[in-house]
């Protein structure tokens, strides 16, 4: 232990640092919630926009019927029905950016109860007869939520055994 004024005492087998830096095991790995929000970027801003949502619908709905798969096709979408693709592309678009930007333990914490909620939602729209292509994103979707949520765990736990001398500004 080394003492530095001020009534604080740092640990250097614990990696404290001085100016503004925190225990590394306090700091979250932010590769998987940062590599999920680079996908969200690749898929979400598609759905969007009036004009992209219904060609990325129309994608859907013929490598359904390409590959033959069970359950219904998307089909039919009216303008009440893209308008709340849209939120969701837009929304999914900008918390995407939000990660990016800043991936720290509460994004990544909401992001991955968020990731949870789409997957209940997928088996649900999959139980209910839609379209397996839907079984790709779910596989994606329960991948980052596991990838996520180890993270989130290896920090919890990080914290329980870090010591309590920590300085931050």
């Amino acid at each position: 232990m080394v003492g530095v004024g001020l009534g604080l005492t740092l640990h250097r087998g614990a990696g404290c640092t001085v100016a503004g830096m925190t225990h590394p095991n306090r700091r979250l790995r932010t590769d998987p919630v940062r590599i999920g929000a680079l996908y969200d970027l690749a898929v979400a801003p598609v759905f969007a926009t009036p004009l992209t949502a219904p060609l990325a619908i129309d994608g859907v709905s013929a490598v359904h019927t390409a590959l033959g798969l069970p359950g219904r096709a998307p089909a039919g979408f009216g303008p009440e029905h893209l308008l709340f693709v849209n939120f969701f592309g837009v929304l999914v678009t900008m918390w995407a950016v939000v990660r990016l930007v800043r991936a720290d333990v509460v994004t990544a914490a909401a992001d991955t109860a968020g990731r949870a909620a789409f997957a209940l939602l997928m088996m649900y729209a999959l139980t209910a007869g839609v379209t397996l292509a839907l079984a790709v994103f779910l596989v994606i979707e329960i991948g980052f939520l596991l990838a996520q949520g180890r993270e989130l765990l290896r920090t919890r736990r990080a914290r329980a055994i870090s010591p309590r001398e920590t300085v931050n500004p």
